[in-house]
């Protein structure tokens, strides 16, 4: 039952799948997706690495040395790359806006740090010399954005079936909503089917539960508006 309750909201949530280019296309398409690869991977690299030489500069001309040191960056960046992780699989699995806010909480944060401990190791006060060692983080930051989310719509894309599948199960979307089925009925009873936003905002859940209730509502008999 849950398994096909997850299948349920997925479906739910996804967009119409896009239909297969021609095959002339499929060859460029995969090259495209492997260079983004290795772009992303490389700028990432090199972007982590200067960052981490800069963290570490830092940590040497504030009271520690060997492996404190050494150790001290990956105090710092780590948190880019987990936060940055964290958003993908929270668009992914549909995450609630306030969800999501832990995750958005720990990239800046990181990024933050990151970037003040780069621009606080530079001697100078230049705004050139500061600019340019604000760039490594900021820049691991933005390739790991890119590079998620172009991994997001790669996903997606082939996740989507090619065939409609039959409508979900009343019974079963009714089983899902654990109760709130009846209260979507009591609020919209005078009414045509409301928007997913609608839903949303009156009945304080995400985005894939609000398109659950709209089905169950369909399925009652209501029409969209």
């Amino acid at each position: 039952m849950n398994a096909r309750i997850r299948r349920i909201f997925a479906r739910l949530r996804s967009e119409p799948p896009t239909a297969p280019r021609p095959g002339i296309l499929r060859g460029p398409r995969l090259a495209a997706l492997a260079a983004i690869a290795v772009l992303v991977a490389t700028a990432s690299g090199a972007a982590f690495a200067e960052s981490y030489r800069g963290l570490y500069e830092w940590a040497l001309h504030h009271g520690l040395s060997g492996f404190w040191a050494a150790a001290f960056p990956l105090q710092v960046d780590v948190f880019i790359a987990v936060g940055e992780l964290a958003l993908f699989v929270a668009l992914i699995d549909g995450w609630r806006k306030r969800d999501r806010a832990g995750a958005w909480l720990v990239t800046i944060l990181g990024l933050a740090v990151s970037v003040a401990g780069n621009v606080g190791h530079v001697a100078t006060h230049r705004l050139t010399d500061r600019g340019t060692a604000a760039v490594p983080p900021l820049a691991a930051a933005a390739a790991l954005a890119v590079g998620l989310g172009v991994l997001k719509r790669v996903v997606a894309r082939r996740a989507n079936p090619g065939a409609p599948e039959p409508p979900p199960d009343p019974a079963v979307i009714r089983a899902a909503l654990n109760g709130q089925a009846a209260k979507a009925e009591r609020l919209f009873a005078d009414g045509p089917v409301p928007g997913v936003r609608r839903i949303m905002r009156e009945m304080h859940v995400g985005d894939a539960k609000a398109r659950l209730i709209q089905q169950h509502l369909r399925n009652a008999g209501g029409s969209d508006d």
